[in-house]
């Protein structure tokens, strides 16, 4: 197996004067062992990727893992596909987990600064987003109530169906706060028609964030960049980390912590990060399968255990949300000078 590796990416490693004697498979990155030492090969999919990159490493370049040219003098190389080369670099695994997540949430607010700009956005715009989010969870909301009012009045109901009437009433005060969150930031949009966008990762994580032995510190992997706001990398980075078992630990709440510090957030940008995180999309998805695309291939037990880890991932979001909602009230109350009068 692995010379049939060897074989199909030597024409390509030849391009920059390297030769394999290994190929490591590790899905879309290849662990290269060469004469010349460990490298990473990754496959482009697209045009949009590749600008993606180029983009990046315009704006980004010292902070991001270092590209090798080819021998030709370019930083992708074509065989059939497109491909791009970087070192192997291994993380310092002596890294403590809270340190690492605070480091992460500030080097990508760090990120953020650099390419923050601000624009302008007409009342049409922002009344669109808001009335098809809205729609959104409400079609949501309404497929869920329908669906346990059809469970409760059935004779038995499957494991599956007992567990959603039981998260039932928490998933909708999430729908709640989600939606009062979006109205706060409807409303303080009108007022000022502002938005702040930046170059963001498009798959923030810690998977895409090394930390070296030497304190140089990279992000990798961005294929998906964009101009969009930079609520949006913090948006998917919790939300995909948030996809474990309870308790959490406050290092997430930390992190944000650590990204305000050296990214300010403004109102409505901490009321469209609390509306987005809170909503409970996941869960809802889960639900509809079952019921309108069921699939043989899975079972009940996994249904329900699939249900349950999306609970899980519910609860997470709110302790998250919760906390920074709290820690926001506290400073707002520092700022706030005391006008009760002396006794």
């Amino acid at each position: 197996m692995n010379r049939e590796r060897i074989e199909m990416y030597t024409p390509i490693l030849q391009q920059y004067g390297l030769k394999p004697f290994r190929v490591d498979d590790y899905g879309k990155v290849k662990k290269i062992h060469t004469n010349a030492g460990l490298f990473a090969l990754k496959e482009i999919t697209n045009a949009r990727e590749m600008a993606a990159i180029q983009q990046s490493y315009i704006f980004y370049g010292k902070q991001s893992v270092p590209l090798y040219l080819s021998k030709q003098g370019f930083p992708f190389v074509s065989y059939g596909r497109h491909y791009y080369l970087m070192p192997w670099i291994s993380s310092d695994e002596r890294k403590e987990k809270r340190e690492h997540v605070r480091s992460f949430f500030r080097d990508l607010a760090y990120l953020h600064q650099k390419s923050l700009k601000q624009i302008d956005i007409n009342e049409e715009e922002i009344r669109n987003y808001y009335e098809n989010k809205k729609r959104e969870w409400e079609r949501q909301r309404a497929f869920l109530q329908s669906y346990v009012e059809k469970c409760e009045n059935a004779w038995y109901m499957s494991p599956f169906q007992l567990q959603c009437c039981t998260y039932f009433h928490e998933t909708m005060q999430a729908y709640w706060f989600a939606e009062t969150e979006l109205e706060k930031w409807y409303e303080k949009m009108k007022e000022t028609k502002k938005w702040r966008i930046a170059w963001i990762h498009g798959k923030a994580r810690l998977s895409h964030y090394i930390e070296m032995e030497n304190d140089n510190r990279y992000f990798f992997s961005w294929e998906r960049a964009s101009w969009n706001s930079p609520l949006f990398d913090v948006i998917i980075a919790l939300r995909y980390h948030m996809r474990t078992f309870p308790p959490i630990g406050d290092e997430w709440v930390e992190g944000m912590e650590e990204y305000g510090k050296t990214l300010p957030m403004l109102e409505e940008e901490w009321s469209f990060l609390f509306s987005h995180l809170a909503q409970p999309h996941f869960l809802y998805r889960c639900i509809y399968e079952y019921e309108m695309k069921r699939q043989n291939r899975k079972s009940e037990r996994e249904y329900v255990s699939e249900l349950q880890r999306r609970y899980f991932t519910m609860k997470n979001m709110e302790y998250v949300v919760m906390r920074l909602v709290q820690r926001k009230e506290a400073e707002e109350a520092k700022s706030t000078p005391d006008e009760t009068p002396p006794q």
